[in-house]
């Protein structure tokens, strides 16, 4: 009597592992640019959070707010205001320190992005701060109107 056996040759393993390892590397270094660009993503959409944040703070506190880097947008911000006028600040919020590949660059660096309590940016000119990471071409641009409107492009 015979047997049946089952499984698989090792001409069929090989195949298999030769065609597995194909699609390996092709699909490896495109999820790490997919995970890079997330990671940008995420970091422009973080201070986008942070400033609509501060706008709706100046808003709903009747106080200026300002967000400040720390001292560049690399170290991370911080969000304040003086709520009860003293001329002492509070921390509303603290953001965190950028992941060393990440540049944010602001021609302003030095200079608070502030909101008037009607909403609008204190500046004379709209605001832009460049999301950068070093292995890839592509950035994030975050735009803040006069008006106190913040896109992403």
């Amino acid at each position: 009597m015979k047997k049946n056996q089952s499984g698989f040759t090792l001409i069929e393993i090989l195949i298999t592992l030769t065609i597995a390892s194909i699609l390996l590397s092709y699909g490896i270094p495109n999820l790490k640019d997919f995970l890079t660009r997330q990671s940008l993503t995420t970091k422009a959409n973080d201070i986008l959070v942070d400033l609509v944040y501060a706008r709706s703070e100046a808003i709903n506190g009747g106080t200026p707010v300002s967000i400040i880097a720390n001292p560049t947008w690399d170290k991370g911000w911080k969000i304040v205001t003086d709520n009860n006028g003293d001329g002492v600040l509070e921390t509303l919020r603290i953001s965190d320190v950028i992941e060393e590949k990440i540049v944010i660059v602001d021609r302003d660096d030095y200079v608070p992005i502030i909101f008037n309590p009607t909403g609008t940016l204190k500046s004379p000119e709209v605001r832009e701060i460049v999301i950068k990471h070093e292995s890839i071409t592509q950035y994030k641009t975050l735009t803040i109107a006069l008006s106190g409107n913040t896109n992403i492009y």
